[in-house]
This record gives C-alpha cells, sequence and structure tokens, in this order.
C-alpha cells in the first residue's frame, strides 16, 4: 500500500516541490495550502505523515500541530515540521509542541527524503530505489586525480569554470576548504546576482569531495553533489553524482553538470 502524506504549505512553489519530491519517491501526496482547512483534510484523507510549515497565515503551523496532537483520531499521526526562520529555541518548541521532526529550509531534499521514510514505518512508498532522484556525469581528465580534485578548492581560479557562464561576470568567491566550512560563489547574470551557497561534507584528498548546493535566487531546495575521483599518474576519471534533483530538473542538470565539467578540463589543459 502506497504511503498517504499531508502537505501544508501556503506557499505555491514550495508544496509544489514537495509534493513532486514525494510523488518521484512512490507517495501519494495531498496538498493544503490553507492551514484552516489542515485538520479537517487530515481527517479526511488519513495520512500516515503530515508535512508541516511553520510560518503561515491565520494560523501558525504550531497551532496547528497542538491541535492535531490533541485530537485522538489524529494524535498518532508523526509530522515533520518544516520553517525558513529558525531562530534559538524554535526546535526546542515545536517538538515540545509534538512533532516527531524537525528541518528548516532551505532544505535537503535527500534528508528530507531519509526523515519522511524513518517516520513513515509501516506505510512504504510505492517505489523505493535509492539515489532515485540522483543524476550521474563522469568525465575524463588528461592530469592527475589530485590536480583535479584541488582544483575545486582553489578560490583563485574555481570563479573561472564553476558555476560560471558565458555571459556572466563573476562577482564573488569565498571558499573554506574544510569539513563543515561553507563556500560561496556569486555571478552576475543580466544585472542579478547569483549566488551558490554550501558546505563541505566530506574532503578526502584524492578521492573524494562532498557537499550541499543551493542556489537561493532560483529555490528554496538544498541538494547534495558527491564526487570520486579515480587513476593513476597523468590521467582520471571524475565521477559526480546530484543528489535531490526533481524529475523535471533531471535533464537540465545533467547538462549543465556535464558544461561545467568541459569548463574544467578547459581551463586544467591551459595551465599545463
Amino acid at each position: 500500500m502506497t504511503g498517504k502524506i499531508l502537505v501544508v504549505e501556503d506557499n505555491e512553489l514550495n508544496l509544489k516541490l514537495f509534493c513532486d519530491l514525494l510523488g518521484a519517491h512512490g507517495y501519494k501526496a495531498e496538498p493544503v495550502r490553507d492551514g484552516r482547512e489542515a485538520i479537517g483534510k487530515a481527517q479526511a484523507f488519513a495520512p500516515d505523515l503530515i508535512v508541516m510549515d511553520i510560518q503561515m497565515p491565520h494560523i501558525s503551523g504550531l497551532e496547528l500541530i497542538e491541535q492535531i496532537k490533541a485530537d485522538e483520531s489524529l494524535r498518532a499521526i508523526p509530522i515533520i515540521a518544516v520553517t525558513a526562520y529558525a531562530a534559538k529555541g524554535d526546535e526546542e518548541r515545536i517538538r515540545e509542541a509534538g512533532a516527531e521532526a524537525y528541518v528548516s529550509k532551505p532544505i535537503s531534499l535527500a534528508r528530507f527524503i531519509e526523515e519522511v521514510r524513518g517516520l513513515m514505518k509501516g506505510a512504504p512508498a510505492a517505489v523505493s530505489a535509492p539515489d532515485e532522484d540522483a543524476i550521474q556525469v563522469e568525465r575524463s581528465f588528461a592530469v592527475s586525480g589530485q590536480r583535479v580534485f584541488d582544483a575545486w578548492l582553489d578560490a583563485e581560479h574555481v570563479g573561472q569554470w564553476l558555476f560560471a557562464t558565458p555571459e556572466g561576470e563573476m562577482v564573488e568567491v569565498r571558499i573554506d576548504p574544510q569539513v563543515g566550512g561553507e563556500y560561496r560563489i556569486v555571478e552576475r547574470r543580466g544585472g542579478k546576482d547569483v549566488a551558490h551557497v554550501g558546505r563541505y561534507e566530506a574532503i578526502d584528498p584524492p578521492s573524494r569531495l562532498a557537499f550541499t548546493l543551493a542556489v537561493p535566487a532560483l529555490s528554496d531546495q538544498e541538494g547534495r553533489v558527491d564526487i570520486s575521483f579515480s587513476g593513476e599518474g597523468e590521467g582520471c576519471t571524475l565521477r559526480l553524482k546530484a543528489l535531490g534533483v526533481l524529475p523535471e530538473y533531471r535533464d537540465r542538470t545533467r547538462e549543465g553538470w556535464a558544461t561545467i565539467l568541459d569548463n574544467l578540463a578547459r581551463v586544467l589543459e591551459e595551465e599545463r
């Protein structure tokens, strides 16, 4: 039986994101745009899980969580609370209200799905396969794996190829190359600054690099990129996996990363 998830979110873009993501993983998602309708929809839909936005007009997600947990027919349904404005003590208040899980925006899509799977228990998705929301790109280089690895953490030169477009102007490159460190790469495109931001999750030279990735100007979602490097001597193969990619963006994302890797190869060749 396919697991049923009620998604309570007033922002249309975020609502579509959650519903599309859950649908891509085999769950049946029921959208609720007005928090005032959440209790009635929950009683009628009988979901196995509720995804609850906290900041909403008319009624807050915190109040709804308390009402759901006070309702004998609904209190057993686990709740994932989602908030864009995480202040000190917010998580404690939300959990005290009754939410079983808490995620902040921009969300990591892969981790969000992990939370969903962990709470669904006896109501699994119709389709469940690892990395089903991932795209993979592979590229061979005529230089050593160490050199290709180092290029990703080289703040002086990374702006020449990473997230760079022919018409854009790179205006900021900031990298803190350590696990937990953050990066920020900003390109001006058509008069607007587009920032790519994230933090490093794994730095294992010269074999593996992993980091989160968000583009706040385009979406509040956060994805994850995992890169492996293999080969000996003068030559290596890079395998890139991008996780948390919605189905409608898979082709565009794959093409974008292929172009980035082509640009990296060109820059490394010019430096030889």
